[in-house]
């Protein structure tokens, strides 16, 4: 059975995991970093295992999934482990990664802008910034809402999942910045 082919720019789909994924390692990683002002290279990087990444991840979602009154669908998330790219290209020798976790909810299209709107409220309570946003229009577009945290976090992405010819479902991800597990050593870059 050949799995369900799904759109989005999130790092959410098949198509777009590549290119989302050197976008965000790119961008998104302070941690493995540095100019000035700003955290340095060898900096320490949050430590966290990579069970414990995902069990915050799938707690997250389900509680994104509350907010707007539906379930995180029962198949299984989408989630990739990738190792953390400096700047410049550098890739470390130790065991740092970012982690993408992705979840679905089905929610009807005509409720996707509404939804949107109660995790926006949701995500800005807690500390967020909104960094990019887009109304869902039928015959359009999907909606599109993603967030960065205040301090170091989990980089937030959620949008209209494109199902079985329809934008049926609410995609929910959720991007780690670059970590190290505890008892990894960290080495300078």
């Amino acid at each position: 059975m050949k799995p369900q082919q799904r759109a989005g720019r999130f790092g959410m789909f098949k198509v777009s995991r590549a290119i989302a994924a050197v976008a965000f390692t790119v961008i998104a990683l302070g941690g493995c970093m540095s100019e000035a002002g700003e955290k340095g290279q060898n900096d320490p990087l949050p430590r966290m295992s990579k069970e414990h990444a995902q069990d915050w991840a799938r707690d997250f979602t389900k509680r994104l999934a509350k907010v707007i009154g539906k379930p995180v669908n029962s198949r299984q998330p989408d989630v990739s482990f990738l190792g953390c790219t400096g700047k410049n290209g550098e890739e470390a020798t130790d065991d740092r990664y970012v982690m993408m976790y992705n979840a679905w909810v089905t929610v009807p299209p005509e409720q996707h802008n509404e939804a949107a709107k109660k995790l926006r409220e949701t995500l800005v309570d807690q500390g967020y910034t909104v960094t990019a946003e887009r109304p869902y229009k039928a015959g359009e577009q999907g909606m599109i809402l993603e967030a960065r945290p205040a301090e170091e976090g989990f980089f937030i992405g959620i949008e209209s999942a494109k199902t079985n010819g329809g934008y049926q479902e609410i995609a929910l991800g959720i991007n780690s910045p670059c970590m190290i597990p505890p008892g990894a050593t960290q080495s300078p870059q």
